[in-house]
Parts: structure tokens; sequence; C-alpha cells
């Protein structure tokens, strides 16, 4: 059965917590568990500030920063309201906000607000089950129907799930008729409804690439499953706190006090996005964190501080070659000319409900580019500008990364 009395309560706590005028407050959350061992590790390379005026010079800083303000100027112009992160070379060269955290009490957005990552949450998912496959609590060539009693889908893999290959429709969309007024479905509930109403798969096993959230949905249960911990907690204690990033959840956290500064997703025309049927399913979105969270991540996965360099070697590699073509997909990111280390590209979009959101890494020109927005707008996914501006030319177009998942 939904679970619709314990849901509707935190859901509609959420909410509430987020209507209350808290734009004079600015600290963080208050953390009563062990936090930041990892930070150390982290930011193991501490740079002198010679050093950095030094690397500030010759990246011309200033005219960097003068070229992003032109773009994000014309990009708020266009609609865009949100928060911007960018950082090369090791160092934060760009960082605001642009706009409005709660319309209804014209609180502004701050680098303390929280936004929902939409599918930008799948390559924490994928960390958190390749750190228990590294902690020999499973196997990737694991089968699902392992782990629930009656699942009818026969030899789909945990490898199969991380890099869309499982063949699984869109829970999406073959449950869109179980929607009812107030009530929010979970993770079990998709589940159940997977053996219950055995929907056809969309294509065989293993036959080929195909985006699909249901997959994401499974591993977070599977975490939950191995780790005998429900998916936020879980997330939370194995993940965001040891690494610092003390503003960044998962929907289903029961604790309002993290709720602070937690942005709402609008329509282009400001019109709020209320409780959505699918918002308690998490594990393909349902992170919330801020861009200064996401840098945080972002020099994680550079490391060997969560998981090991061997595993986020395996994260970044590609996974299908049906098609011919620059665009590929690896556990939890996509990736650009994947197997050339040079212009190797490692991203992911992400949207729901109002929430646009971008990330992208670059190895070999050392960038990253942290856009969260909560208004729905086109430009989120058009990186290639910032691209050009970080690179010093005129790329050619990154086509197909500029779009929704």
């Amino acid at each position: 059965m939904i679970k619709q009395t314990s849901f509707i309560a935190l859901f509609f706590l959420l909410l509430a917590c987020n209507n209350t005028n808290h734009a004079t407050t600015n600290h963080a959350p208050v953390i009563t568990e062990p936090c930041c061992t990892l930070l150390p590790c982290v930011f193991n390379e501490e740079m002198s500030k010679t050093r950095e005026d030094s690397i500030r010079r010759n990246m011309n800083v200033g005219v960097l920063t003068r070229r992003l303000d032109s773009l994000f100027s014309y990009r708020v112009a266009a609609g865009f309201n949100g928060n911007v992160l960018i950082e090369k070379n090791g160092i934060i060269i760009y960082k605001k906000s642009f706009g409005i955290e709660n319309y209804a009490s014209r609180i502004l957005l701050s680098e303390n607000s929280k936004f929902q990552l939409a599918s930008i949450s799948k390559q924490f998912t994928a960390i958190a089950i390749l750190k228990l496959v590294e902690e020999n609590k499973l196997g990737l060539s694991t089968s699902v129907d392992q782990f629930f009693a009656g699942f009818p889908y026969k030899n789909i893999t945990i490898q199969c799930l991380l890099s869309h290959r499982s063949g699984l429709p869109e829970y999406m969309h073959v449950f869109s008729n179980k929607a009812k007024p107030y009530v929010v479905a979970t993770n079990q509930d998709i589940i159940k409804w997977f053996i219950t109403d055995k929907p056809p798969v969309a294509s065989p096993v293993n036959s080929k690439f195909e985006y699909c959230n249901s997959n994401y949905c499974l591993l977070a249960a599977i975490v939950e499953k191995v780790s005998g911990q429900d998916f936020a907690s879980f997330m939370r204690q194995q993940i965001f706190l040891p690494l610092g990033m003390t503003n960044s959840y998962v929907i289903t956290t029961n604790d309002p006090l993290i709720n602070e500064h937690k942005t709402f997703g609008y329509t282009p025309k400001w019109e709020v996005h209320g409780l959505d049927f699918f918002d308690g399913v998490v594990g393909d979105k349902g992170v919330y964190t801020t861009t200064s969270d996401m840098y945080t991540w972002s020099k994680m996965l550079r490391s060997s501080c969560l998981v090991s360099k061997e595993t986020l070697t395996q994260m970044f590699l590609p996974r299908s070659f049906e098609k011919p073509g620059r665009k590929n997909y690896g556990y939890g990111f996509r990736l650009l000319d994947a197997q050339n280390d040079s212009t190797k590209i490692i991203y992911h979009n992400g949207w729901w409900k109002g929430y646009n959101t971008s990330f992208y890494m670059s190895p070999f020109a050392k960038y990253t580019i942290v856009v969260l927005g909560n208004k729905f707008n086109k430009t989120v996914y058009q990186a290639q500008p910032i691209i050009d501006i970080l690179t010093g030319k005129i790329s050619e177009s990154i086509e197909g990364l500029e779009g929704t998942d």
C-alpha cells in the first residue's frame, strides 16, 4: 500500500518550511552526525596566494569574468533564474546567483539556495552502488531479481541498470494511471507494480542503450536492500556528510531543519509546481544541493577519497556501441568523446518540475561548470558558449548536449 500518510505529511512539511521567511538567516544546517571526515582528502592541495594569483593572471580571469557576466546577463533577460559556479584550473572563477529562491516571499537566491538536481542525481546513486561494490557487498553482474522476489524480468544485472541497458519500460509512463491526488508513490510501489502488472519491456535486455529512469529507481532500492538503510539516510551518512556536503540531501529526508533555503520549481510564468505523484521516487532524481556542494563533488570525482581511481575510471568508460557518434553513457554520466582524453567531457543534465540543471567536467581542460535553475529555461542546457569562453575558442557545436533528462 502506498505510504500516503507519512509521505503526504513529509512533503507538505517540506513545502511549509520553504514558505517561511528566512531571508535574514545565513548559516549551515545543524549537523548532529559525524561530518567532513573526507574533506582534508578532497581538498588536499593547498594553493598559496602567490600561486593562485599567478594562475589567475595566466588565465586572464578578469576577461573571463566579463565574458561570463555578459553571457548570463543575456540569459537572465531570456528568463534564466538560478545559481552558477564555474571552476578552472582549481580556482573558482565565477560564482553568482540570479533571481528568486521563493517567489511568494520574494526571497532572493543566494549561495545557500538548494536546488532539485533532477537527473544529475543519478551520478550520486551510481557512486552509492559502486561504493557497495568496492566493499564486496554486491557485484556488477548480480541479477536484479535476486533482490526482489517475483521480479519478472530476468538477466538484468546491476551493470545493465547503471548503463541504461536493461530494456525496462519507463515507470513514469507505464504507471501514470496509478496517480491519485495527494498521494506520493515510492520506489517500493514502483517495484511492486513491476511485479504485479508486468508491463512489457521496451527492448531486449542488454541489446541497446535506452535512457530510462526505472533503472535508477531500482538501483536506489538495491542500495536500501544491501545497506539496510533507507536511501536518504545512506546518502546522507555515507556520501554527503563525509564529503562535507552539508547542504545536500535526498528529498525524502525526514528532517525539516535541512530545508532552509530550499527552492521551489516554477514555470516560465512563475507558477509553482506542486506535489507530484512521483516526487517520492528517488535515485533517478531527488537530490537537493547547492553549487558549492557540487564543486566539492567535482573535486571528489577527481580524487580517490570516496571510491578508488579504478572505480571512477570504470564509471567514465563508454558502455554502448550500437550507434557510432561522439556521445555515450557510462555509469550515471553522459560522455562526449569518451575515448579521446584531450576532448572528453563528462556531464549530465536534469529536468524535473521547473528545475533545469547541468553539470560538466573536462579532465583535460580542467574546468567544472555547474548551472542550477528553478524556473524552466532552456538556456541552462546551452553549455557550448560557456566552454568556448573557458577554452578561448569557438568550438564545433556540441550537438545534442543541450537537452533535458
